[in-house]
């Protein structure tokens, strides 16, 4: 079991993120606010970027809590869904907080648990992604490689029209990481609720961005061709460098 925290925190709110595989709790401390709430979403996204089965996020201390702010929960919520597939669960609510939840039907997309206990019943319960993860070695044969790793999940979990659009994907992430990150780069891919997840992790902070093709000399279509052929894609900010992710469905 691999065990580990670090803390997140504001002026007002403070964030204690704990990873306990497969799961990753954050205990929240403060009020939660408009002001505060990035700092709410900054350790949710780092706990989701150690790819966990579920986020469990202890509400216990929570003392007062805007209803504009709250709304944060919806947006995480599809974060999560949209990569790496995760659930998100609230646990240990105070008796006002937890009717402000209700009041906002925040409940349908994140469910609110009595206790920490409950959160994680209920998180035993769900499915779980189905996962492959491999280190890419940056050598002539790491996109083939991809390749080959991609179209095989893909046939094994009857994912086979999909294939050819996953193979790609995973091709050009694999070669912005090696050609724009820094080593070690690893990647996986992984299915949960039908739909494929694609991501590469490297160790460089520099985040992606979405360029004009330079037609001359072939350069810059990388990301083009991944916002094309998925649903969503994005990149998360780690301890030690960033993840891009991608997001497709049959």
């Amino acid at each position: 079991m691999q065990h580990y925290s670090r803390a997140v925190s504001g002026d007002r709110l403070v964030c204690e993120v704990t990873h306990t595989t497969p799961l990753a709790h954050v205990a929240v401390r403060g009020r939660l606010d408009p002001l505060t709430a990035p700092v709410l979403r900054q350790a949710v996204l780092k706990a989701l970027a150690e790819e966990p089965a579920a986020v469990l996020i202890d509400l216990a201390g929570v003392a007062d809590a805007d209803p504009i702010a709250l709304t944060v929960f919806l947006s995480l919520a599809r974060a999560a869904a949209a990569w790496p597939g995760a659930t998100l669960i609230h646990h240990s609510a105070t008796p006002a907080l937890a009717r402000q939840l209700d009041e906002l039907a925040i409940g349908r997309h994140v469910p609110l648990t009595v206790d920490r206990v409950e959160a994680e019943a209920l998180a035993g319960r769900g499915s779980g992604p189905v996962r492959v993860r491999w280190d890419v070695l940056g050598g002539a044969g790491s996109l083939a490689e991809a390749r080959d790793v991609v179209r095989v999940f893909c046939l094994r979990h009857g994912l086979g029209a999909l294939s050819g659009n996953a193979e790609l994907v995973v091709t050009e992430l694999v070669v912005n990481a090696v050609v724009h990150g820094s080593a070690p780069v690893t990647a996986w891919v992984s299915l949960r609720r039908r739909y494929l997840h694609l991501a590469v992790r490297d160790r460089s902070a520099t985040m992606p961005r979405l360029a004009v093709p330079d037609v001359a000399g072939g350069g810059g279509r990388g990301l083009v061709i991944v916002e094309a052929l998925t649903v969503a894609w994005g990149a998360t900010v780690t301890s030690d460098g960033k993840i891009v992710w991608c997001t497709l469905r049959p």
